[in-house]
């Protein structure tokens, strides 16, 4: 949710430009032309506040929307996903582990799916293009899917 102090300030902000054109509306001719000059600055003042919190609300639901569609989709494959060795990967067909390595700490700490890589320094070592964290290939090698064994006496 936004804000609560965000959302009280666009209201008491409506709240104030209402008020303003209240008054406008109900004076009468004699008012000073000063006066009124005042209230309308007043009132575009109130306004333009209000503008202003309401974008800033805006902008923290969008924010909100998008978090709530990682965590759908980190939710949505953390049944897919099962750690071997130092690194997450698909479950096959077989209900085994296969395919790319994912990068353990990424999926851990922020649920999101990041292929580790070959480091081109050391061919001994894998690299989450996105945390940097290294892993040495032994513990997080690419797993090829495992095929049917044939059967014996088929023919």
């Amino acid at each position: 949710m936004p804000d609560l102090v965000a959302i009280a300030a666009a209201l008491s902000s409506l709240k104030t430009a209402t008020d303003i054109a209240k008054f406008l509306r109900e004076s009468d001719l004699s008012l000073e032309r000063a006066e009124l000059k005042l209230k309308l600055a007043d009132l575009i003042g109130a306004l333009a506040d209000t503008k202003i919190e309401l974008v800033e609300i805006q902008e923290a639901l969008a924010e909100k929307d998008k978090r709530i569609k990682e965590l759908e989709s980190s939710f949505e494959s953390k049944g897919t996903l099962v750690r071997k060795y130092d690194a997450y990967y698909v479950v096959g067909e077989s209900s085994e582990p296969e395919g790319v390595a994912y990068c353990l700490r990424c999926w851990e700490t922020d649920h999101k799916k990041r292929q580790l890589v070959g480091d081109h320094k050391d061919f001994r070592t894998r690299v989450c293009t996105a945390c940097c964290h290294r892993y040495e290939v032994r513990r997080a090698p690419d797993i090829p899917p495992r095929t049917a064994s044939p059967q014996l006496g088929a023919e």
